[in-house]
């Protein structure tokens, strides 16, 4: 499949993280059985635990703030299908690219508008595309290739490359590709101004994010009049608030233990899809005592993840040991490469010549993240680890000590942004890795047209960092989405880019 095609290369999205921002505040549930309607027929509730602390995707990294408005209230050039890879039209209506793969060709929808009423064209695309250099958060040097934008007409707009990248209609159809008016950016934080077909009517920071139709929309008005998403800060409250029929949805629904009162409830439905994240259990090879190779070779053997995934997920989730899950199309099953083993990670550790090592494991306030460091608390001291466990506040602490300025030995998150995995070629990404010959093969399959030697080229990274071991990959966890039955049109598979609403409908 080439570039010039109007499908992407096979992937699914390796991430993703990274960094969903959890709510500061509840919204407390019922705890009742019944399931009366929360909403009209046109108007939709959702229970989400992951709520974003601002709104600026420019400057605030996390999954919860395009989750909300990706697709919804902000638009991009294309858009990513829900298989995770095809590319479709959205505000470009077609796109051309050049033999030699450095200019592609967009022609834009016409008559398109923000909801302010200002006007969306080629010039709107410039200012975006070119303004990427200054983002603080979502990686915008994904779309480094970019050298410049040409405007051709109001319609019509060339965006030219430094270089050939496979990747730049991926990263396109996400975050990085959102179109914002260039006239509202000083209140990113707090309001959302896009072309979508919701607006943004307002946002209480943890508890509820508020969605209305946009009769003015440009394309095919979606079905419904309004959608709150309504944060919960544990997935109990989420779920009583469900059955008492304070919600009418949950999205990524992770109470397993209660997923039986609605598998056995005909007012309920549970869809069980693909998801692109990653647990990933970062080492900090920078300083002790993961400098050693041994000790974080040790704690791949340590961890039971098959127990973890168990245990956690009760069993919603892929095994891994590799930065690669199964819908990613350079996939190899590399599960078995660092097998339970509590022996061979003891014997690790004594040929370490470190006695007693002793790491700090920084844990986010999520529920997941504090169920896991347990496990792998009791798991690496059986080994010969001491384990500190330190609890930090998510967002705010979390970011700030761990992600941004990278004082850790070990952390535990998912990570769900798309193709996160490329960050090991970044060596200044928080997890503190640097290998060249991996940002070398990044970089090959990066610059491929061809899909066999694109998948290649990300087998050859992958593979070379396992060997290296920066990381323990725990699992890849399944999207468990419970619904009302009237309620339909929710994506199955989550690929890491949105809870797109403009399709749902009810009955």
């Amino acid at each position: 499949m080439s570039i010039r095609n109007n499908k992407i290369f096979r992937v699914g999205a390796a991430l993703l993280v990274s960094m969903c921002l959890f709510a500061t505040a509840a919204c407390a549930g019922g705890t009742g059985e019944s399931s009366k309607s929360a909403s009209s027929s046109t108007d939709l509730k959702v229970g989400l635990t992951a709520s974003p602390a601002n709104l600026d995707i420019t400057q605030t990294s996390g999954a919860a703030i395009p989750q909300a408005l990706m697709y919804n209230v902000y638009e991009s050039l294309v858009k990513l299908n829900e298989d995770g890879k095809t590319i479709e039209p959205l505000l470009a209506k077609s796109w051309s690219v050049s033999a030699d793969g450095l200019t592609y060709s967009f022609n834009l929808q016409p008559k398109v508008k923000f909801s302010n009423g200002d006007p969306f064209d080629a010039k709107t695309v410039k200012f975006n595309l070119e303004r990427l250099k200054d983002w603080k958060a979502n990686t915008p040097t994904n779309l480094s290739a970019i050298d410049h934008v040409d405007v051709v007409s109001a319609t019509k707009a060339n965006v030219v490359l430094s270089k050939p990248d496979s990747n730049v209609l991926f990263w396109l159809s996400g975050t990085l590709g959102a179109m914002l008016d260039p006239n509202a950016l000083d209140s990113l934080a707090t309001k959302a101004v896009g072309t979508g077909p919701f607006l943004m009517k307002g946002y209480t920071v943890g508890s509820k994010l508020s969605l209305q139709r946009n009769d003015s929309y440009w394309g095919k008005k979606p079905f419904l009049k309004t959608a709150e998403l309504m944060y919960y800060t544990d997935t109990t409250s989420c779920s009583n608030a469900l059955l008492s029929g304070d919600i009418d949805t949950i999205y990524n629904f992770t109470a397993y233990d209660q997923l039986d009162r609605f598998k056995s409830n005909k007012d309920f439905r549970v869809d069980v899809g693909n998801a692109q994240g990653i647990l990933v259990l970062s080492m900090n090879s920078k300083k002790a005592p993961f400098d050693n190779e041994s000790l974080r070779k040790a704690v791949l053997y340590a961890v039971d993840r098959k127990a973890i995934v168990n245990t956690v997920l009760n069993g919603y989730g892929n095994v891994l040991s590799a930065p690669t899950i199964p819908t990613d199309s350079w996939y190899e099953d590399l599960s078995s490469t660092y097998k339970y083993d509590p022996a061979k990670a003891k014997q690790l550790v004594a040929d370490s010549k470190v006695s007693s090592p002793t790491v700090t494991f920084n844990v986010p306030s999520l529920g997941y993240a504090q169920s896991i460091s347990q496990l792998v608390k009791t798991q690496l001291e059986a080994v010969g680890f001491k384990v500190n466990l330190v609890t930090q506040e998510f967002p705010a602490v979390w970011l700030d000590s761990t992600l941004t300025k990278k004082q850790y030995d070990m952390t535990a998150i998912l990570h769900v942004e798309p193709r996160n995995v490329t960050n090991y070629g970044n060596p200044d990404y928080y997890w503190n890795y640097d290998n060249s010959s991996v940002g070398e093969a990044f970089a090959k399959a990066k610059a491929s047209t061809d899909n066999g030697e694109f998948d290649s080229y990300m087998k050859q990274a992958i593979e070379q960092i396992q060997k290296d071991a920066p990381a323990d990959w725990l699992y890849n966890p399944k999207l468990v989405v419970v619904t009302k039955q009237d309620v339909s049109g929710i994506n199955k598979n989550d690929v890491g880019i949105s809870l797109d609403l403009t399709g749902v409908t009810r009955s």
